[in-house]
């Protein structure tokens, strides 16, 4: 099914109305993952309106400052990783969450263990939809 992107303004979403999709059920560990920076990969789980991350840092993955004009909330399910959001820096470990409003720079590194976080986007990131599709068709 094709997706319409929503048009989003400073991180809200113009309208409420997600797309139609299917309820589904999922093992993260059989879901292909994208390569999204060296040493930084991520598995998705998309809905109508939302779409879970499950991102996985190698020791010292890093995610370059970056802004995107969706909304995403976080929580670090395993091992750590620095976080700046702004202009501000903080480590992040296990039973720690933050928000990132839409259009706010932000980078993550990964901690000498490495990590994983689980990272949600609203509304769907469109760009995360097409690598997902092409990991998927093993592409």
């Amino acid at each position: 099914m094709e997706r319409a992107p929503t048009k989003l303004a400073q991180g809200h979403a113009t309208s409420d109305v997600g797309p139609d999709f299917s309820p589904a059920w999922y093992t993260v560990a059989d879901i292909p993952p994208v390569v999204l920076r060296d040493g930084v990969t991520a598995q998705f789980v998309t809905g109508g309106r939302a779409m879970l991350s499950f991102v996985r840092f190698a020791p010292g993955g890093v995610v370059d400052s970056h802004a995107h004009p969706h909304e995403q909330c976080g929580y670090m399910l395993e091992g750590s990783m620095q976080l700046t959001i702004g202009d501000e820096t903080r480590e992040v470990r296990p039973g720690q969450a933050y928000t990132i409003p839409g259009g706010v720079a932000h980078k993550a590194v990964g901690g000498p263990d490495g990590g994983l976080a689980l990272d949600i986007f609203s509304p769907v990131r469109e760009d995360y939809v097409v690598l997902a599709e092409r990991a998927a068709r093993g592409e």
